[in-house]
Protein backbone atom coordinates (compact mmCIF):
# COMPACT_ATOMS: atom_id res chain seq x y z
CA UNK A 1 0.00 0.00 0.00
CA UNK A 2 2.85 2.37 0.90
CA UNK A 3 4.58 1.50 -2.34
CA UNK A 4 1.44 2.34 -4.27
CA UNK A 5 1.19 5.71 -2.46
CA UNK A 6 4.79 6.51 -3.33
CA UNK A 7 4.13 5.66 -6.97
CA UNK A 8 1.13 7.99 -7.03
CA UNK A 9 3.12 10.77 -5.32
CA UNK A 10 5.97 10.35 -7.77
CA UNK A 11 3.54 10.39 -10.68
CA UNK A 12 1.92 13.60 -9.40
CA UNK A 13 5.33 15.19 -8.83
CA UNK A 14 6.33 14.17 -12.32
CA UNK A 15 3.18 15.71 -13.77
CA UNK A 16 3.74 18.94 -11.83
CA UNK A 17 7.38 19.00 -12.88
CA UNK A 18 6.43 18.42 -16.50
CA UNK A 19 3.96 21.32 -16.44
CA UNK A 20 6.53 23.56 -14.76
CA UNK A 21 9.12 22.60 -17.37
CA UNK A 22 6.67 23.46 -20.14
CA UNK A 23 5.95 26.84 -18.54
CA UNK A 24 9.63 27.79 -18.67
CA UNK A 25 9.79 27.61 -22.45
CA UNK A 26 10.31 31.09 -23.94
CA UNK A 27 6.94 31.38 -25.68
CA UNK A 28 4.78 29.29 -23.32
CA UNK A 29 5.68 31.33 -20.23
CA UNK A 30 3.42 34.12 -21.55
CA UNK A 31 0.33 31.94 -22.12
CA UNK A 32 -1.21 32.56 -18.70
CA UNK A 33 -1.06 36.34 -18.95
CA UNK A 34 -2.25 36.19 -22.57
CA UNK A 35 -5.35 34.29 -21.39
CA UNK A 36 -6.05 37.02 -18.82
CA UNK A 37 -6.01 39.62 -21.60
CA UNK A 38 -8.15 37.33 -23.79
CA UNK A 39 -10.71 37.14 -20.95
CA UNK A 40 -10.97 40.94 -20.87
CA UNK A 41 -11.44 41.31 -24.63
CA UNK A 42 -13.86 38.38 -24.91
CA UNK A 43 -15.96 39.75 -22.03
CA UNK A 44 -16.44 43.17 -23.58
CA UNK A 45 -16.13 42.48 -27.33
CA UNK A 46 -17.94 39.19 -28.09
CA UNK A 47 -21.60 40.01 -28.96
CA UNK A 48 -23.36 37.17 -27.11
CA UNK A 49 -21.36 37.23 -23.86
CA UNK A 50 -24.30 38.80 -21.99
CA UNK A 51 -27.20 36.38 -22.13
CA UNK A 52 -29.95 38.96 -21.50
CA UNK A 53 -28.43 42.16 -22.94
CA UNK A 54 -27.06 43.35 -26.29
CA UNK A 55 -23.35 44.16 -26.46
CA UNK A 56 -24.02 47.74 -27.60
CA UNK A 57 -26.66 48.45 -24.99
CA UNK A 58 -25.76 51.73 -23.27
CA UNK A 59 -25.69 49.99 -19.87
CA UNK A 60 -23.03 47.59 -21.17
CA UNK A 61 -21.02 50.53 -22.50
CA UNK A 62 -21.19 52.30 -19.15
CA UNK A 63 -20.24 49.05 -17.37
CA UNK A 64 -17.20 48.73 -19.60
CA UNK A 65 -16.15 52.31 -18.87
CA UNK A 66 -16.58 51.65 -15.14
CA UNK A 67 -14.43 48.53 -15.49
CA UNK A 68 -11.72 50.47 -17.32
CA UNK A 69 -11.73 53.20 -14.68
CA UNK A 70 -11.57 50.66 -11.85
CA UNK A 71 -8.65 48.84 -13.48
CA UNK A 72 -6.73 52.11 -13.84
CA UNK A 73 -7.45 53.03 -10.22
CA UNK A 74 -6.50 49.68 -8.69
CA UNK A 75 -3.38 49.15 -10.81
CA UNK A 76 -1.93 52.49 -9.73
CA UNK A 77 -3.15 52.08 -6.14
CA UNK A 78 -1.51 48.65 -5.75
CA UNK A 79 1.78 49.91 -7.19
CA UNK A 80 1.72 52.93 -4.86
CA UNK A 81 0.90 50.89 -1.74
CA UNK A 82 3.56 48.25 -2.46
CA UNK A 83 6.33 50.80 -3.00
CA UNK A 84 9.90 49.63 -3.63
CA UNK A 85 10.19 46.98 -0.93
CA UNK A 86 6.96 44.94 -0.88
CA UNK A 87 5.49 42.51 -3.39
CA UNK A 88 1.91 41.43 -4.00
CA UNK A 89 2.97 37.80 -4.45
CA UNK A 90 3.84 37.71 -0.73
CA UNK A 91 0.08 37.37 -0.11
CA UNK A 92 -0.23 33.75 -1.22
CA UNK A 93 -4.02 33.57 -0.80
CA UNK A 94 -4.40 35.98 -3.72
CA UNK A 95 -3.24 33.31 -6.18
CA UNK A 96 -6.47 31.38 -5.56
CA UNK A 97 -8.81 34.19 -4.54
CA UNK A 98 -8.26 36.57 -7.49
CA UNK A 99 -8.95 34.02 -10.30
CA UNK A 100 -11.91 32.48 -8.43
CA UNK A 101 -13.53 35.85 -7.72
CA UNK A 102 -12.93 37.01 -11.30
CA UNK A 103 -14.61 33.88 -12.64
CA UNK A 104 -17.58 34.15 -10.25
CA UNK A 105 -18.17 37.86 -10.89
CA UNK A 106 -18.00 37.28 -14.66
CA UNK A 107 -20.69 34.58 -14.45
CA UNK A 108 -22.95 36.77 -12.30
CA UNK A 109 -22.52 39.80 -14.54
CA UNK A 110 -23.22 37.87 -17.74
CA UNK A 111 -25.91 35.41 -16.63
CA UNK A 112 -27.91 36.98 -13.80
CA UNK A 113 -31.06 38.56 -15.31
CA UNK A 114 -31.03 41.38 -12.74
CA UNK A 115 -27.49 42.48 -13.66
CA UNK A 116 -28.54 45.02 -16.27
CA UNK A 117 -32.17 45.50 -15.29
CA UNK A 118 -30.65 46.95 -12.11
CA UNK A 119 -27.76 48.89 -13.73
CA UNK A 120 -26.17 49.69 -10.37
CA UNK A 121 -25.51 45.99 -9.87
CA UNK A 122 -23.77 45.73 -13.25
CA UNK A 123 -21.64 48.76 -12.49
CA UNK A 124 -20.65 47.38 -9.07
CA UNK A 125 -19.69 44.02 -10.58
CA UNK A 126 -17.69 45.77 -13.33
CA UNK A 127 -15.86 47.82 -10.71
CA UNK A 128 -15.13 44.68 -8.71
CA UNK A 129 -13.78 42.92 -11.82
CA UNK A 130 -11.41 45.86 -12.32
CA UNK A 131 -9.97 45.16 -8.85
CA UNK A 132 -9.53 41.40 -9.30
CA UNK A 133 -8.08 41.79 -12.79
CA UNK A 134 -5.57 44.34 -11.48
CA UNK A 135 -4.42 41.90 -8.80
CA UNK A 136 -3.85 39.15 -11.37
CA UNK A 137 -2.11 41.63 -13.68
CA UNK A 138 0.41 42.60 -10.99
CA UNK A 139 0.91 38.98 -9.88
CA UNK A 140 1.85 38.00 -13.42
CA UNK A 141 4.20 40.99 -13.65
CA UNK A 142 6.00 39.91 -10.50
CA UNK A 143 6.29 36.33 -11.79
CA UNK A 144 7.93 37.53 -15.01
CA UNK A 145 10.35 39.65 -12.97
CA UNK A 146 11.36 36.61 -10.90
CA UNK A 147 12.09 34.46 -13.96
CA UNK A 148 13.87 37.39 -15.66
CA UNK A 149 11.65 37.29 -18.75
CA UNK A 150 13.25 39.21 -21.61
CA UNK A 151 9.94 40.06 -23.35
CA UNK A 152 11.19 39.11 -26.79
CA UNK A 153 8.78 40.30 -29.48
CA UNK A 154 8.96 37.04 -31.39
CA UNK A 155 7.99 35.04 -28.29
CA UNK A 156 5.46 37.33 -26.65
CA UNK A 157 4.02 38.39 -30.02
CA UNK A 158 3.47 34.81 -31.12
CA UNK A 159 1.96 33.74 -27.80
CA UNK A 160 -0.34 36.74 -27.36
CA UNK A 161 -1.38 36.69 -31.00
CA UNK A 162 -2.29 33.00 -31.02
CA UNK A 163 -3.96 33.14 -27.59
CA UNK A 164 -6.14 36.11 -28.54
CA UNK A 165 -6.93 34.66 -31.95
CA UNK A 166 -7.83 31.23 -30.58
CA UNK A 167 -9.89 32.30 -27.56
CA UNK A 168 -11.80 35.09 -29.31
CA UNK A 169 -12.57 32.85 -32.30
CA UNK A 170 -13.79 30.06 -30.01
CA UNK A 171 -15.92 32.44 -27.92
CA UNK A 172 -17.38 33.77 -31.16
CA UNK A 173 -18.58 30.37 -32.48
CA UNK A 174 -19.75 28.74 -29.22
CA UNK A 175 -23.44 28.90 -28.20
CA UNK A 176 -24.55 31.73 -25.91
CA UNK A 177 -24.31 30.18 -22.45
CA UNK A 178 -21.35 27.98 -23.37
CA UNK A 179 -19.43 31.09 -24.46
CA UNK A 180 -20.06 32.75 -21.10
CA UNK A 181 -18.84 29.72 -19.13
CA UNK A 182 -15.81 29.34 -21.41
CA UNK A 183 -14.76 32.98 -21.03
CA UNK A 184 -15.42 32.96 -17.26
CA UNK A 185 -13.08 29.96 -16.98
CA UNK A 186 -10.15 31.80 -18.59
CA UNK A 187 -9.08 33.57 -15.34
CA UNK A 188 -9.12 30.18 -13.59
CA UNK A 189 -6.81 28.72 -16.24
CA UNK A 190 -4.59 31.81 -16.03
CA UNK A 191 -4.46 31.45 -12.23
CA UNK A 192 -3.64 27.74 -12.45
CA UNK A 193 -0.79 28.48 -14.87
CA UNK A 194 0.48 31.18 -12.52
CA UNK A 195 0.58 28.73 -9.61
CA UNK A 196 2.29 26.13 -11.84
CA UNK A 197 4.87 28.68 -12.96
CA UNK A 198 5.75 29.43 -9.32
CA UNK A 199 6.76 25.82 -8.76
CA UNK A 200 10.10 26.49 -10.44
CA UNK A 201 11.20 28.00 -7.12
CA UNK A 202 12.23 31.38 -8.57
CA UNK A 203 11.40 33.95 -5.90
CA UNK A 204 14.24 36.49 -6.24
CA UNK A 205 13.26 39.82 -7.79
CA UNK A 206 15.77 41.92 -9.75
CA UNK A 207 17.72 44.13 -7.35
CA UNK A 208 16.46 47.67 -7.81
CA UNK A 209 18.95 50.31 -8.88
CA UNK A 210 19.38 53.21 -6.44
CA UNK A 211 16.64 55.81 -6.80
CA UNK A 212 18.80 58.46 -8.45
CA UNK A 213 20.20 55.95 -10.97
CA UNK A 214 16.69 54.70 -11.76
CA UNK A 215 15.29 58.16 -12.50
CA UNK A 216 16.20 57.91 -16.18
CA UNK A 217 14.11 54.77 -16.56
CA UNK A 218 11.15 56.27 -14.70
CA UNK A 219 11.24 59.44 -16.81
CA UNK A 220 11.26 57.31 -19.95
CA UNK A 221 8.28 55.32 -18.66
CA UNK A 222 6.28 58.47 -17.91
CA UNK A 223 7.03 59.93 -21.34
CA UNK A 224 6.10 56.74 -23.22
CA UNK A 225 2.99 56.30 -21.05
CA UNK A 226 1.80 59.84 -21.80
CA UNK A 227 2.32 59.31 -25.53
CA UNK A 228 0.49 55.98 -25.40
CA UNK A 229 -2.37 57.52 -23.43
CA UNK A 230 -2.91 60.12 -26.16
CA UNK A 231 -2.66 57.44 -28.87
CA UNK A 232 -5.25 55.34 -27.01
CA UNK A 233 -7.58 58.35 -26.76
CA UNK A 234 -7.30 58.80 -30.53
CA UNK A 235 -7.82 55.06 -31.15
CA UNK A 236 -11.00 54.81 -29.23
CA UNK A 237 -12.42 58.11 -30.33
CA UNK A 238 -12.20 56.74 -33.87
CA UNK A 239 -13.61 53.33 -32.88
CA UNK A 240 -16.57 54.84 -31.03
CA UNK A 241 -17.35 57.66 -33.46
CA UNK A 242 -17.79 55.32 -36.45
CA UNK A 243 -21.50 54.37 -36.58
CA UNK A 244 -21.50 50.60 -36.12
CA UNK A 245 -24.84 50.41 -37.96
CA UNK A 246 -22.97 51.37 -41.15
CA UNK A 247 -20.47 48.56 -40.79
CA UNK A 248 -21.18 45.41 -42.85
CA UNK A 249 -20.68 43.14 -39.84
CA UNK A 250 -22.63 45.20 -37.26
CA UNK A 251 -21.68 44.63 -33.61
CA UNK A 252 -19.52 41.68 -34.68
CA UNK A 253 -17.07 44.30 -35.93
CA UNK A 254 -15.73 44.70 -32.37
CA UNK A 255 -14.82 41.02 -32.28
CA UNK A 256 -13.20 41.27 -35.70
CA UNK A 257 -11.22 44.28 -34.49
CA UNK A 258 -9.63 42.25 -31.68
CA UNK A 259 -8.96 39.41 -34.12
CA UNK A 260 -7.32 42.01 -36.35
CA UNK A 261 -5.12 43.11 -33.45
CA UNK A 262 -4.05 39.50 -32.89
CA UNK A 263 -3.25 39.16 -36.60
CA UNK A 264 -1.12 42.34 -36.52
CA UNK A 265 0.74 41.04 -33.45
CA UNK A 266 1.49 37.75 -35.23
CA UNK A 267 2.69 39.71 -38.26
CA UNK A 268 5.04 41.80 -36.08
CA UNK A 269 6.39 38.65 -34.46
CA UNK A 270 6.94 37.16 -37.90
CA UNK A 271 8.82 40.25 -39.09
CA UNK A 272 11.01 40.12 -35.99
CA UNK A 273 11.70 36.42 -36.54
CA UNK A 274 12.59 36.83 -40.20
CA UNK A 275 14.68 39.99 -39.79
CA UNK A 276 16.40 38.76 -36.61
CA UNK A 277 16.46 42.38 -35.46
CA UNK A 278 16.51 42.39 -31.65
CA UNK A 279 15.52 46.06 -31.50
CA UNK A 280 12.21 45.48 -33.30
CA UNK A 281 10.34 45.91 -30.04
CA UNK A 282 11.30 49.59 -29.99
CA UNK A 283 10.89 50.20 -33.70
CA UNK A 284 7.32 48.93 -34.02
CA UNK A 285 5.68 51.50 -31.77
CA UNK A 286 6.11 54.51 -34.10
CA UNK A 287 4.80 52.43 -37.00
CA UNK A 288 1.60 51.74 -35.07
CA UNK A 289 1.10 55.50 -34.75
CA UNK A 290 1.58 55.82 -38.51
CA UNK A 291 -0.97 53.03 -39.03
CA UNK A 292 -3.44 54.84 -36.75
CA UNK A 293 -2.99 58.05 -38.77
CA UNK A 294 -3.80 55.99 -41.88
CA UNK A 295 -6.97 54.71 -40.17
CA UNK A 296 -8.12 58.29 -39.57
CA UNK A 297 -7.37 59.04 -43.22
CA UNK A 298 -9.58 56.16 -44.34
CA UNK A 299 -12.40 57.33 -42.09
CA UNK A 300 -12.26 60.85 -43.52
CA UNK A 301 -11.90 59.65 -47.11
CA UNK A 302 -15.14 57.77 -47.69
CA UNK A 303 -17.96 55.98 -45.90
CA UNK A 304 -16.97 52.81 -47.74
CA UNK A 305 -13.66 52.87 -45.84
CA UNK A 306 -15.30 52.92 -42.40
CA UNK A 307 -14.88 49.19 -41.91
CA UNK A 308 -11.08 48.95 -42.45
CA UNK A 309 -10.62 52.12 -40.37
CA UNK A 310 -12.64 50.56 -37.55
CA UNK A 311 -10.74 47.26 -37.65
CA UNK A 312 -7.37 49.02 -37.73
CA UNK A 313 -8.16 51.33 -34.79
CA UNK A 314 -9.62 48.52 -32.64
CA UNK A 315 -6.67 46.25 -33.38
CA UNK A 316 -4.08 48.94 -32.64
CA UNK A 317 -5.71 49.75 -29.28
CA UNK A 318 -5.30 46.11 -28.22
CA UNK A 319 -1.65 46.15 -29.26
CA UNK A 320 -0.66 49.28 -27.37
CA UNK A 321 -0.81 47.73 -23.90
CA UNK A 322 1.05 44.62 -25.07
CA UNK A 323 3.85 46.79 -26.45
CA UNK A 324 3.95 48.78 -23.20
CA UNK A 325 4.26 45.52 -21.26
CA UNK A 326 7.32 44.69 -23.37
CA UNK A 327 8.75 48.19 -23.05
CA UNK A 328 8.43 48.36 -19.29
CA UNK A 329 9.09 44.68 -18.63
CA UNK A 330 12.62 45.17 -19.91
CA UNK A 331 13.12 48.14 -17.57
CA UNK A 332 11.92 45.95 -14.70
CA UNK A 333 14.46 43.24 -15.49
CA UNK A 334 17.18 45.92 -15.40
CA UNK A 335 16.13 47.10 -11.94
CA UNK A 336 14.85 50.54 -12.97
CA UNK A 337 11.34 50.02 -11.55
CA UNK A 338 9.42 47.42 -9.59
CA UNK A 339 7.30 44.94 -11.56
CA UNK A 340 4.19 46.41 -9.92
CA UNK A 341 5.00 49.89 -11.25
CA UNK A 342 5.91 48.59 -14.70
CA UNK A 343 2.75 46.53 -15.14
CA UNK A 344 0.56 49.19 -13.52
CA UNK A 345 1.79 51.77 -16.01
CA UNK A 346 1.43 49.39 -18.97
CA UNK A 347 -2.23 48.72 -18.21
CA UNK A 348 -3.40 51.94 -16.58
CA UNK A 349 -2.39 54.48 -19.20
CA UNK A 350 -3.74 52.54 -22.16
CA UNK A 351 -7.06 51.79 -20.50
CA UNK A 352 -7.39 55.35 -19.24
CA UNK A 353 -6.90 56.53 -22.82
CA UNK A 354 -9.49 54.05 -24.11
CA UNK A 355 -12.01 55.25 -21.51
CA UNK A 356 -11.40 58.94 -22.34
CA UNK A 357 -11.58 58.37 -26.11
CA UNK A 358 -14.77 56.33 -25.87
CA UNK A 359 -16.40 58.87 -23.51
CA UNK A 360 -15.43 61.71 -25.86
CA UNK A 361 -17.11 59.97 -28.80
CA UNK A 362 -20.22 59.19 -26.70
CA UNK A 363 -20.51 62.91 -25.90
CA UNK A 364 -20.48 63.62 -29.64
CA UNK A 365 -23.28 61.09 -30.12
CA UNK A 366 -25.49 63.01 -27.69
CA UNK A 367 -25.09 66.44 -29.30
CA UNK A 368 -27.44 67.46 -32.17
CA UNK A 369 -26.73 65.39 -35.28
CA UNK A 370 -25.90 68.37 -37.52
CA UNK A 371 -23.42 69.71 -34.95
CA UNK A 372 -21.75 66.29 -34.53
CA UNK A 373 -21.41 65.95 -38.32
CA UNK A 374 -19.78 69.38 -38.44
CA UNK A 375 -17.23 68.96 -35.65
CA UNK A 376 -16.23 65.31 -36.11
CA UNK A 377 -14.02 65.80 -39.23
CA UNK A 378 -12.25 68.75 -37.63
CA UNK A 379 -11.69 66.73 -34.46
CA UNK A 380 -10.22 63.87 -36.50
CA UNK A 381 -7.89 66.24 -38.33
CA UNK A 382 -6.78 67.65 -34.99
CA UNK A 383 -6.05 64.17 -33.67
CA UNK A 384 -4.05 63.37 -36.82
CA UNK A 385 -1.90 66.43 -36.14
CA UNK A 386 -1.44 65.38 -32.48
CA UNK A 387 -0.42 61.85 -33.54
CA UNK A 388 2.05 63.21 -36.10
CA UNK A 389 3.60 65.47 -33.46
CA UNK A 390 3.84 62.52 -31.03
CA UNK A 391 6.06 60.63 -33.46
CA UNK A 392 9.01 62.94 -32.69
CA UNK A 393 9.19 62.36 -28.90
CA UNK A 394 8.30 58.68 -29.40
CA UNK A 395 11.31 58.12 -31.66
CA UNK A 396 13.46 60.02 -29.16
CA UNK A 397 12.24 57.73 -26.37
CA UNK A 398 13.15 54.75 -28.55
CA UNK A 399 16.78 55.89 -28.50
CA UNK A 400 16.59 56.62 -24.77
CA UNK A 401 15.32 53.17 -23.86
CA UNK A 402 17.97 51.50 -26.01
CA UNK A 403 20.60 53.58 -24.21
CA UNK A 404 19.14 52.63 -20.83
CA UNK A 405 19.09 48.91 -21.57
CA UNK A 406 21.92 48.27 -24.03
CA UNK A 407 24.58 50.99 -24.21
CA UNK A 408 27.51 50.20 -21.86
CA UNK A 409 27.88 52.68 -19.00
CA UNK A 410 30.81 55.10 -18.95
CA UNK A 411 33.49 55.07 -16.22
CA UNK A 412 31.89 58.16 -14.70
CA UNK A 413 28.49 56.42 -14.59
CA UNK A 414 30.03 53.40 -12.86
CA UNK A 415 31.75 55.58 -10.25
CA UNK A 416 28.46 57.40 -9.69
CA UNK A 417 26.48 54.20 -9.28
CA UNK A 418 29.04 52.86 -6.79
CA UNK A 419 28.54 55.97 -4.68
CA UNK A 420 24.77 55.64 -4.95
CA UNK A 421 24.88 51.95 -4.06
CA UNK A 422 26.98 52.67 -0.98
CA UNK A 423 24.39 55.20 0.17
CA UNK A 424 21.33 53.12 -0.79
CA UNK A 425 22.49 49.94 0.96
CA UNK A 426 24.32 51.62 3.87
CA UNK A 427 27.76 50.17 3.04
CA UNK A 428 30.63 50.93 5.40
CA UNK A 429 33.61 53.00 4.25
CA UNK A 430 35.76 49.91 3.64
CA UNK A 431 32.92 48.12 1.86
CA UNK A 432 32.48 51.16 -0.39
CA UNK A 433 36.18 51.10 -1.29
CA UNK A 434 36.02 47.40 -2.14
CA UNK A 435 32.86 47.94 -4.22
CA UNK A 436 34.67 50.50 -6.38
CA UNK A 437 37.64 48.18 -6.83
CA UNK A 438 35.35 45.29 -7.86
CA UNK A 439 33.73 47.58 -10.42
CA UNK A 440 37.19 48.37 -11.81
CA UNK A 441 38.02 44.69 -12.24
CA UNK A 442 40.31 44.09 -9.26
CA UNK A 443 40.74 40.51 -8.04
CA UNK A 444 40.65 39.56 -4.36
CA UNK A 445 44.46 39.47 -4.14
CA UNK A 446 44.79 42.79 -6.00
CA UNK A 447 42.36 44.43 -3.55
CA UNK A 448 44.20 42.93 -0.57
CA UNK A 449 47.52 44.36 -1.80
CA UNK A 450 46.08 47.78 -2.57
CA UNK A 451 44.24 48.12 0.76
CA UNK A 452 47.00 46.37 2.75
CA UNK A 453 44.66 43.82 4.27
CA UNK A 454 44.43 40.04 4.01
CA UNK A 455 42.47 38.30 1.22
CA UNK A 456 40.35 36.72 3.98
CA UNK A 457 39.33 40.19 5.22
CA UNK A 458 38.53 41.23 1.65
CA UNK A 459 36.27 38.20 1.20
CA UNK A 460 34.52 39.00 4.49
CA UNK A 461 33.74 42.54 3.27
CA UNK A 462 32.58 41.18 -0.09
CA UNK A 463 30.25 38.76 1.67
CA UNK A 464 28.76 41.64 3.68
CA UNK A 465 28.21 43.59 0.45
CA UNK A 466 26.37 40.62 -1.06
CA UNK A 467 24.18 40.27 2.02
CA UNK A 468 23.23 43.94 2.12
CA UNK A 469 22.46 44.07 -1.62
CA UNK A 470 20.81 40.62 -1.72
CA UNK A 471 23.25 39.55 -4.42
CA UNK A 472 24.76 36.07 -4.50
CA UNK A 473 27.90 36.18 -6.63
CA UNK A 474 30.48 38.46 -8.26
CA UNK A 475 28.99 38.21 -11.76
CA UNK A 476 25.61 39.44 -10.47
CA UNK A 477 27.30 42.34 -8.68
CA UNK A 478 29.25 43.34 -11.81
CA UNK A 479 26.07 43.12 -13.88
CA UNK A 480 24.31 45.36 -11.37
CA UNK A 481 27.14 47.91 -11.33
CA UNK A 482 27.01 47.96 -15.13
CA UNK A 483 23.32 48.93 -14.66
CA UNK A 484 22.35 45.49 -16.02
CA UNK A 485 22.77 46.71 -19.57
CA UNK A 486 22.77 44.15 -22.33
CA UNK A 487 21.38 43.99 -25.82
CA UNK A 488 17.95 42.44 -26.14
Amino acid sequence: MALRSNEVSNANAGAHGSLTDEMTRPALKYVGFALLLAWHYALWFVPHMFAQTELLDERVTVSWLVNLGATVFFLLLIAFVLGRKRHLSSFKWLFAAAPALTCAATLVLCLLPQSFTVPGLAYALSFFLGATESVMWILWGERYACVKANFSLRHIGTTFGLALLGTIALAWVLPVYVTTVFVAALPLVSGALLVAARRDGSRAFPVLLPKSAAQGGLKNMVAVSAITFLASVACYFLVAVIPWELLPTGDLSFTLGIVGGAAIMLALAGICLVSKDKANIFKMFPWLIVLLIAAFGLFLADEAAFFPAFIMATGISSLLEILLIMYFGILTSKGYVTPAVAFAFSGAFVRAGIAVGNTWAVVYEHVPENLAAAITPETCLGLIVVLAVLLVPLVRQEFNIVALTAAPPTKAEIDEICAEVAKEFALSGRESEILVLIARGYTTNNMAEKLVISPYTVNTHVRHIYEKMQIHKRSELLNYLNMQRSDF
